[in-house]
């Protein structure tokens, strides 16, 4: 396990199924949206942890300091890319954490298409806006369920 991303995939496949776990005990409307993301991230999270470890044994052969191993003199490398996914993933969670699904997720799937993979201005405002129209159709309006508002937009808004 002293690969990062093998242990990076074993953290978020015990998130997932812990999250997933607990919306087992939750109402069934309460517990339809973790449960709609938890079990298809527990099964992704499983899939690539076997692919990790399956490569993990194959490289072995290979020895440290190759490049399939993802080590340098025996210490564990992370990658600029990598780099760049944590920094995603903590921008994307701040949002969520702040302004809530309905105004977090659209923004950073706008910041991410702008500024994460350099698309044009007008991808990124298609890609955000599309963003928000599914989650509110979907989610606010279909299934009727109320998202988390935030912590930020909350405590301002009351």
């Amino acid at each position: 396990m002293s690969d990062g991303r093998t242990l990076t995939t074993a953290v978020m496949l015990a998130i997932f199924a812990g999250m997933s776990a607990l919306a087992l005990g939750f109402p069934a409307k309460a517990g339809f949206a973790p449960l709609l993301v938890g079990i298809p991230a527990s099964l992704l999270c499983l899939a690539q942890l076997v692919i990790d470890l399956r490569r993990k044994r194959s490289s072995r052969a290979a020895g440290p300091g190759s490049p399939e191993t993802g080590e340098e003199n025996g210490e564990i490398v992370i990658t600029p890319r990598e780099w760049f996914m944590f920094v995603w993933l903590a921008v994307f969670a701040a949002l969520i954490a702040g302004t809530g699904f309905h105004v977090g997720g659209p923004v950073a799937v706008f910041l991410y298409v702008r500024f994460g993979e350099r698309e044009r201005w007008f991808n990124a405002i298609f890609a955000g806006l599309g963003t928000f129209a599914i989650m509110w159709l979907v989610f606010t309006e279909l299934l009727e369920l109320s998202l988390f508002d935030g912590l930020l937009l909350s405590a301002l808004l009351g």
